[in-house]
């Protein structure tokens, strides 16, 4: 009965508290870190807050676990739970709602808002002591149609080798299934292309990749997390894509930052490596 007790004290507790959410996608859990209110009020809070983390990457949690402030944060993962409510049918507010719940949390608790002007800062066990480089992820999560093909790498190698800067190929490798079972990403291998001015950095924490991106001097690579972290800092980003890619050709949230002087957008078969040293040489 005690123990019975002190659940439900703790459930209406947590109801009456300001509950930040970090959904979707790693890029998704990124631009909510950028342009809402969300990561700034987690940073800055001196009280205990319920962090809620659903993300179907595994690795953004590493995000919050690192972070200088994650004494105040009460964690919870519940990636599994987000892919249940989406293959559910559940979506946007409705997955929060049922994410809420899942914690005992109010809906209506939710923080709100922009994150005006705020600047991210993540903190890292890992961080790569670099600066003016170039990053480079050829690799998606989804592996079957975003990650880029391996010609298409050998191209983009061949153009950053010409180049005075030092470049990092970020890899991470883990296994994601998708509903039915089929695996749409496993490992991400680039070592061929290491020597010279390129490094390769397999599993690299995500707040250390973040920062990797932060002290960059450009992004190049597939339409994922990093390109979208890219943009957020304003960083020149050259960005590859498979043919009539949905989020170009509906110019979406996602694509918020591909019609900047700043950016080289191109699918897959378009792809010019003389146009792309030349972008890079720009800036």
């Amino acid at each position: 009965m005690e123990k019975s007790l002190v659940n439900v004290s703790a459930r209406t507790i947590a109801s009456r508290m300001s509950v930040a959410l970090f959904s979707a996608g790693l890029g998704d859990v990124i631009r909510t870190c950028y342009l809402t209110a969300s990561y700034r009020t987690i940073s800055e809070t001196t009280k205990p807050l319920p962090v809620i983390v659903a993300s179907h990457n595994p690795f953004a949690i590493e995000i919050f676990r690192h972070h200088r402030n994650a004494e105040n944060f009460i964690l919870h993962e519940l990636g599994d739970k987000f892919e249940e409510f989406f293959t559910a049918g559940l979506r946007g507010p409705d997955i929060s709602r049922a994410l809420c719940e899942c914690v005992g949390a109010d809906y209506a608790t939710l923080i709100r808002g922009k994150a005006d002007g705020y600047v991210p800062v993540f903190d890292a066990p890992d961080d790569v002591d670099s600066a003016g480089h170039i990053v480079f992820q050829p690799f998606a999560g989804n592996a079957s149609y975003r990650s880029l093909p391996h010609a298409l790498i050998e191209k983009t190698v061949e153009v950053l080798r010409k180049l005075p800067w030092q470049v990092f190929i970020v890899t991470r490798n883990y296994l994601r299934t998708g509903a039915k079972g089929k695996t749409i990403h496993a490992d991400e291998d680039a070592k061929c292309f290491e020597g010279g001015n390129v490094t390769v950095i397999d599993n690299l924490s995500t707040p250390a990749a973040l920062n990797l991106i932060k002290s960059s001097r450009a992004y190049v690579g597939s339409w994922s997390s990093l390109h979208q972290a890219a943009w957020l800092e304003n960083k020149p980003v050259a960005v590859f894509y498979p043919e009539d890619y949905i989020d170009v050709r509906r110019g979406t949230a996602y694509a918020f930052g591909l019609d900047r002087d700043n950016t080289l957008g191109r699918d897959y078969s378009q792809v010019d490596p003389g146009e792309l040293e030349a972008f890079f040489r720009r800036w």
